[in-house]
């Protein structure tokens, strides 16, 4: 019996092991299957992946990774030239700089840009070499325990990064970092955030250039060249070729500038993400991708993700990426809103987008549902100006009127109200956060007197507070007598001053022969005292001397002095003489307000009240992003 019940379990677990093999082979999961037919003659590669982890249930695990990759395939590619990688990476190095691209194109005999979806190219000994790694590091790592499969599938199994050409990276990985490899298995039971930490001080620092082809492992780690795209691939790279669980997180665009970011995260052991900046900042460091505004946050997954029940017409282009995963929510600084429909849509898709400005076109970077009454938005970010649209056959138009989310969470909607006008003066073309070259006048003086060296000056007018960077008018409350005329910089301020007039008691503007202490700070003699009295608002006096500096004039003679006006050294925001046009956001669209010359350095307007503005220099070709701003109660507030 006991011989007889022996030959019994091995006969059905050699019937047990058949079946699953024959099951394995011939039957595929069905988006596994839709990736084999779109393989046409590569398709027998793909199957032999298969067939390779199906003789055992032992590799049933990689069997799955292997399915995981096939049924994400379609969509994926290499694009690069037909050359050997060390020549296109030195190509990179000078690409942006190279005045002539084609010359540098045909000397160095890249050939033509060539592109091949890995469905129909890639090769069975390519993808198993590929799994074989990622599970070695995975199981051999101390903090692999803790790394479930679906984290594994997403963030060390993928074989690429982006569009770059395919090599054999990972071994190249283990192979310039095996010290550190060894290191993480011989010595104490390191955690993924830790090795990361480790890592990324290893890699090299990149120089910003922004004009780049997307590049493997090696040809990042040559050229050390490009954006944060370039640094937080070659982040991916190194550290999924040693098992630690990283991704890459972006925002599609920052607030009314034309880019986006990325940078990476980590995956921790309790499955939480820990983002940092590849190459430069450690996990849970502080980075521009944790600091600064932003709408939206997505993570990039190698499985397609159906986002959006909709067709592609009814998506805009930059949110049809199949790989993108919305975690804004782990992020802080973000809001659920529930924005009333307005505008109601011709054709209502179930989904109203959210944009921001780019110059004066809207761009879409998220979405919400939407019924027939109002739209949901999850987790947008703060202190940003939004215009939700419905987007119906390539079509955009407004579901309601521009909002604004300020720091508390609190909703602000900017619907113009023609029927309220207002008085609107701009001295400013935009905002800026840093006015250190105002403050530079701060505690500066007008003095005027009788005698060249001043030795009998009396003071005319002090400058308390921060000047403002278009004309500043003083009326003094005496007139005072005066041959000479000058402005005395304050400690630190250089003599920093772009423009200065006097004006007797009839509203005579004054000239004479410009005096002063040495200027030309830099040496390039073009930053002299007589600067100041040139009627140009682009040069200014930069003295020698860092404190008690002095520029004015000798009048000639005697005048009374009423009256100064003064502009301080320009930070570059200011109205210009240059010509511009205001615009209101008004239903669907910018109405405009007219065009202005900026006389005298100011533009006067009457507009609506409740209105989102946008200021267009019509020197400049696409406008400018920060010129965005609103008008409450006589003050600018500025995007």
């Amino acid at each position: 019996m006991t011989v007889g019940t022996n030959k019994n379990k091995i006969r059905n677990i050699y019937t047990l092991l058949l079946l699953f093999h024959l099951l394995s082979c011939t039957h595929y999961p069905s988006r596994v299957e839709e990736a084999l037919k779109s393989a046409g003659d590569n398709r027998a590669e793909l199957e032999k992946v298969l067939q390779h982890y199906s003789h055992t249930p032992a590799d049933s695990l990689k069997r799955r990774s292997a399915e995981f990759l096939i049924a994400n395939m379609p969509g994926k590619y290499s694009k690069y030239y037909d050359a050997p990688w060390n020549d296109v990476a030195t190509v990179c190095l000078r690409w942006t700089s190279s005045s002539d691209k084609q010359k540098v194109l045909d000397t160095y005999k890249l050939g033509n840009l060539i592109v091949e979806n890995d469905v129909e190219y890639i090769t069975a000994a390519y993808l198993i070499n590929n799994i074989d790694l990622a599970f070695k590091v995975w199981k051999e790592q101390p903090w692999g325990k803790h790394i479930p499969f679906d984290i594994f599938c997403e963030e060390i199994l993928p074989y690429r990064v982006g569009s770059e050409p395919l090599e054999n990276w990972r071994e190249k990985v283990l192979a310039s970092f095996a010290d550190v490899n060894r290191s993480f298995q011989n010595g104490p039971n390191t955690t993924a955030v830790e090795a990361c930490r480790r890592v990324n001080k290893l890699l090299p620092h990149f120089t910003m250039d922004p004009d780049f082809p997307q590049m493997s492992y090696s040809m990042l780690m040559a050229s050390c060249k490009g954006t944060c795209d370039e640094m937080v691939a070659l982040t991916i790279f190194a550290m999924r070729g040693l098992g630690i669980p990283v991704t890459k997180d972006y925002t599609p665009k920052w607030p009314y500038r034309v880019v986006g970011h990325s940078w990476n995260s980590v995956c921790d052991s309790s499955g939480r993400h820990i983002s940092f900046m590849g190459t430069e900042r450690a996990p849970g460091d502080p980075h521009i991708g944790t600091e600064n505004t932003k709408s939206k946050v997505y993570r990039c997954r190698f499985a397609n993700q159906k986002l959006l029940n909709t067709e592609d017409e009814n998506i805009p282009l930059k949110l049809q990426n199949l790989n993108m995963m919305d975690v804004s929510s782990e992020y802080k600084g973000y809001k659920d809103i529930e924005i009333p429909i307005t505008i109601p849509p011709a054709v209502n898709t179930g989904y109203a987008y959210l944009t921001e400005l780019d110059g004066q076109q809207w761009q879409a970077v998220g979405w919400g549902i939407a019924n027939e009454q109002c739209i949901k938005y999850a987790s947008i970010g703060k202190d940003i100006v939004y215009l939700p649209i419905f987007y119906v056959n390539g079509v955009q138009t407004a579901a309601h009127s521009p909002f604004y989310i300020d720091k508390t969470g609190t909703v602000y909607f900017y619907h113009a109200d023609t029927t309220k006008l207002q008085i609107l003066s701009l001295r400013e073309a935009y905002s800026v956060s840093d006015k250190g070259l105002y403050k530079r006048m701060q505690n500066g003086r007008f003095e005027g007197g009788n005698r060249p060296d001043f030795s009998d000056a009396k003071l005319l007018y002090t400058i308390t507070d921060l000047p403002e960077g278009a004309l500043n008018k003083v009326k003094l409350k005496n007139s005072l007598p005066c041959r000479y005329v000058r402005y005395v910089s304050p400690v630190e301020g250089f003599g920093n001053i772009a423009e200065m007039r006097f004006y007797t008691t009839n509203n005579q503007q004054l000239s004479g022969t410009a005096i002063g202490t040495a200027g030309d700070f830099y040496g390039n003699s073009s930053s002299t005292f007589d600067k100041a009295f040139d009627d140009d608002l682009s040069t200014f006096f930069d003295a020698l001397q860092s404190s008690g500096a002095w520029t004015g004039l000798d009048l000639g003679k005697t005048y009374p002095i009423s009256e100064i006006h003064y502009y301080p050294r320009q930070i570059g925001n200011e109205i210009s003489t240059n010509r511009y046009e205001l615009f209101y956001w008004q239903g669907n669209d910018w109405k405009s307000l007219g065009q202005q010359q900026g006389n005298d350095y100011e533009l006067h307007y009457t507009v609506p009240s409740n209105a989102l503005f946008y200021l267009k220099d019509m020197s400049t070709t696409g406008g400018n992003t920060k010129h965005v701003f609103t008008v409450s109660e006589g003050k600018i507030k500025w995007f």
